[in-house]
């Protein structure tokens, strides 16, 4: 289950950076440049770039993550083969501070200590707050990332290739922006079982349309810079 909601969340960061990401630069370069084969070509090497960086994020980040809490685990696994009765002594204390009587603490650690493994994976849950399960995979999180990514992306992108006329084809980006990210909001409320899922799915569309707006503006900012240029 905790992989699994691992995994949901690496899908849900990657798609909604890669939409509004995508949108920002559509708007941004809608607002600088004239030429839609240009803004196409442009969002297309954003979106590759932005897809493998978000992956060897995610990758990194996971493996760095994996190996610290490994050795913290190692670690806490010598600590119950070499000095027992510190950790015996210390589970002890958080299965009473839990709601168990002392007398029916001490039975519990007694039996666990007669299956060394069930006493780490046990202590190191309850009084280290640390499991096994929570070793991720760094491979899948970056591949997830990355692939959810370009999905995210292709949301605006896919209405401004096929649309070949401004403002229509920025207006059907924008707005199939807005849908995603307010669809991926509520799916998030769901997820979290929050009462108000319509609130949760209007703050992505805000946020989606303060980034198209902003980038647009940036790029009207910065066209007569090109122009100069040019």
């Amino acid at each position: 289950m905790f992989e699994w909601l691992s995994n949901v969340r690496e899908l849900v960061f990657g798609m909604q950076d890669g939409v509004l990401s995508t949108a920002g630069v559509l708007a941004g370069l809608s607002g600088a440049v004239s030429d839609h084969q240009q803004i196409v070509l442009a969002t297309l090497a954003s979106t590759a770039a932005g897809a493998l960086s978000m992956a060897a994020g995610a990758y990194l980040s996971t493996r760095a993550e994996g190996e610290v809490l490994a050795a913290e685990l190692d670690r806490r696994a010598r600590d119950v083969a070499e000095r027992p009765y510190v950790v015996q002594e210390a589970l002890l204390e958080q299965l009473a501070k839990e709601g168990l009587t002392r007398e029916a603490a001490y039975r519990v650690v007694k039996l666990l200590s007669s299956a060394p493994q069930a006493l780490i994976s046990t202590a190191e849950a309850k009084v280290y707050g640390l499991t096994r399960a929570m070793l991720g995979s760094a491979a899948l999180d970056g591949l997830v990332m990355g692939v959810a990514f370009v999905v995210g992306a292709l949301v605006p992108l896919v209405p401004y290739i096929a649309i070949a006329r401004f403002p229509a084809n920025l207006a059907v980006a924008l707005a199939m922006t807005a849908i995603v990210l307010f669809a991926m909001g509520y799916f998030q409320g769901w997820l979290a079982h929050r009462s108000q899922l319509w609130r949760s799915g209007g703050r992505f569309l805000a946020v989606a349309v303060s980034a198209a707006v902003v980038g647009y503006l940036i790029g009207i900012a910065i066209s007569p810079l090109g122009a100069a240029a040019g």
